[in-house]
């Protein structure tokens, strides 16, 4: 089987070379030719990897290239290869189909930019980091991938590095990203111990005992919770949303946040050999699935709704996972990088309608203003909501039933409750992303008529008619007039449009099995048996109760959005005061206490050793040093005074010290 994986991998590393070291100097034609053309060959090769691998037998579809022999010390040795198989094929067609789609919408959103050149050499470079991580065949080029794709975010999140707020996203996702790294790095060094290989190949096919099994897959698990955002590593994914919106749908759709998934699914056998770590999986993923949706309900920012969106999706796959259905979580991976990155430009095509505005108090009504917009919005949100026959409906209603099989089949009480966890998740989604839904495009728009009756005064010394200038503190927004809001242009509404469609659709290439239909399952069939083989079935009188129940769920959900928000959303001022309500908008107070227990206390323990052990100890103890030197030379050097009687003075002192000395001594 042909195995062109090193060139879907040396692409774009040659786009962000030649954009890192000459874009600068470029017009925008050459920076956008050289930005596509990287993603675009990239994706066209991985294309024609899959056809060549539907046209192999599946016994077949694994090639392992090696491209450069890296190290050979005694009986051990490391290959630098490309690994090639189902699920490292369905990756690639992720992150490069969908970041190219991502790369062609930026050129409208950043067309303004004057760091073009700089955002599309790190796209380049984001979608290079993710697919050497995806076609690793070695757990040491797995975490030369795995750091490289956290450099990108900081870069990418950091983008615009003027804002302070942007800095220190860039710097929250990178800090914990780093205790994902090092977990992943102290895996790496117990398999090594325990099996005296790095490859995937003898690692996979190697068993430990119980005991080293749990540890090395809870310490994988930290560098997938890191990397894909589950509690208590959760963090940094909110605040990500300071970098272009363009990179947030790259983070959350494409790139970064599915490593975790991907890794669970690569070492698949280890995670097989330990239920206790399973178990963890799964109810991790199940607690942040319930913890992040509850989190986005009261969200005010349109970006971070999304945010606490994608938390709590991934949380629904790492569930899949942890009941061995590891298919299942990757069939979700595949359907959620369709409606979150449409749903992501969506958002960002919003944004830039409104000139930055990303709060939902002051929207509404855009429905007759972007149409396009909307519509593609819409079938985002009834896909991520799971309602039939959408691409997220199919997906999630696979992980709910393989969650109630696994409790049926283990007569595990706590599967029962990671079920019902999931269901309940499954309306909370459908209220918050409707209620975001109706914020945006219902009832009448908010930001010019609440700006021109509080700011009088600063609206009539607006000297464009298209806008409304107010003042905030002392930061000035603009607020775009409702006549002046315009649709996108194509080359944004075009992927939006192309990610409708896979939304729509892209739920058909997973298993229908739960209906009946075993024989229908593209992906399933296409993915190693071992990711689902160990899976419990479940009857097929059950899989109809949770599906429907889930679908009951989601359309409660929605009703409930256009019972509260169907009109256009209005900020229930009353709702300050309740302590649940205030809870909850807080986030849980997790970054203050996070700010309390460990920010603040390193803060002021880093201050105190500057002021105290630098500038006392260290800086005083070699100032006191330098002030005995300078005292005794300035001694000494009163000897030295130039008269010839002096110096013989001196020497007849000594002359009569030594003979009273030797005197005295008889």
């Amino acid at each position: 089987m042909t195995n062109l994986s090193l060139w879907v991998l040396v692409l774009p590393l040659l786009g962000f070379i030649i954009l890192g070291l000459m874009g600068r100097f470029m017009p925008r034609t050459a920076i956008l030719t050289i930005g596509w053309g990287a993603c675009g060959l990239a994706f066209l090769l991985a294309a024609v990897n899959f056809i060549n691998m539907l046209s192999t037998s599946a016994a077949q579809r694994s090639n392992d290239s090696v491209i450069y022999h890296w190290i050979s010390a005694g009986t051990f040795s490391l290959d630098f290869g490309a690994l090639l198989d189902p699920l490292s094929m369905t990756m690639l067609l992720v992150v490069t189909g969908v970041g190219l789609l991502i790369h062609i919408y930026s050129a409208g959103y950043m067309a303004d930019d004057p760091g073009l050149w700089r955002f599309f050499a790190y796209l380049n470079f984001f979608i290079f980091a993710m697919v050497l991580l995806v076609i690793a065949d070695t757990f040491l080029f797995l975490l030369v991938g795995w750091g490289l794709v956290g450099l990108a975010s900081y870069l990418l999140i950091g983008f615009w590095y003027q804002r302070r707020s942007a800095v220190a996203a860039a710097q929250k996702a990178f800090v914990i990203n780093i205790i994902g790294d090092l977990g992943l790095m102290l895996a790496i060094f117990l398999i090594f111990a325990q099996s005296g290989h790095l490859d995937y190949g003898s690692v996979l096919a190697h068993t430990f005992s119980g005991g080293t099994a749990t540890a090395i897959c809870l310490l994988l698990f930290v560098a997938c919770a890191a990397k894909s955002a589950q509690l208590p590593l959760y963090m940094w994914l909110p605040d990500a949303m300071e970098g272009p919106t363009p990179v947030s749908a790259l983070i959350h759709a494409a790139t970064m946040v599915t490593a975790g998934v991907y890794l669970v699914a690569r070492t698949s056998p280890l995670f097989e050999q330990s239920s206790v770590a399973l178990a963890v999986v799964a109810g991790i993923g199940g607690v942040t699935a319930l913890y992040a949706a509850s989190i986005a309900l009261v969200q005010l920012d349109i970006k971070r709704v999304l945010a606490y969106s994608t938390i709590s999706q991934l949380g629904y796959m790492f569930m899949a996972e942890g009941v061995h259905n590891y298919a299942g979580g990757i069939f979700h991976l595949v359907t959620h990088a369709f409606f979150k990155a449409l749903l992501f430009l969506g958002a960002g095509a919003i944004i830039h309608a409104l000139g930055g505005e990303q709060d939902m108090r002051k929207m509404g009504g855009l429905w007759g203003r972007l149409r396009i917009t909307g519509v593609t919005f819409l079938i985002g949100a009834l896909a991520i909501s799971g309602i039939i026959p959408l691409a997220g409906f199919w997906s999630k209603d696979e992980i709910l039933g393989s969650v109630l099989a696994q409790a049926t089949a283990s007569g595990n009480v706590w599967y029962y409750v990671l079920w019902i966890i999931g269901i309940v998740t499954a309306g909370l989604t459908a209220f918050y992303m409707f209620r975001l839904f109706f914020g945006i495009f219902a009832g009448s728009y908010r930001g010019e008529t609440a700006t021109a009756a509080e700011h009088n005064a600063e609206v009539n010394e607006a000297k464009d008619e298209n806008t409304l200038v107010t003042a905030a503190g002392h930061q000035h927004t603009v607020h775009i007039r409702y006549s002046a809001i315009h649709e996108v242009p194509r080359v944004m509404s075009t992927p939006l449009i192309i990610l409708a469609v896979l939304s729509v659709v892209g739920g058909f290439i997973g298993s229908l099995a739960l209906f009946g239909l075993p024989g229908w399952s593209p992906l399933t069939s296409f993915l190693p048996s071992g990711l689902h083989a160990h899976a419990a079935d479940l009857p097929l009188g059950l899989a109809w109760i949770s599906t429907g129940l889930s679908l009951l769920a989601g359309v409660l959900g929605i009703g409930l959005a256009w019972r509260f928000y169907g009109k256009g959303f209005g900020y229930k001022t009353q709702m300050q005061g309740n302590p649940l309500y205030q809870l909850v908008f807080h986030k849980y107070y997790v970054d203050e206490a996070l700010n309390a227990v460990l920010v603040t206390p390193i803060l002021a323990l880093g201050r105190g050793l500057t002021r105290y052990l630098e500038g006392d100890v260290l800086d005083g103890g070699s100032r006191g040093i330098s002030m005995v030197f300078h005292g005794s030379s300035a001694v000494i050097r009163r000897v030295q005074t130039g008269y010839m009687r002096n110096y013989a003075l001196g020497i007849l002192f000594g002359v009569v010290v030594i003979v009273v000395y030797y005197a005295m001594r008889g």
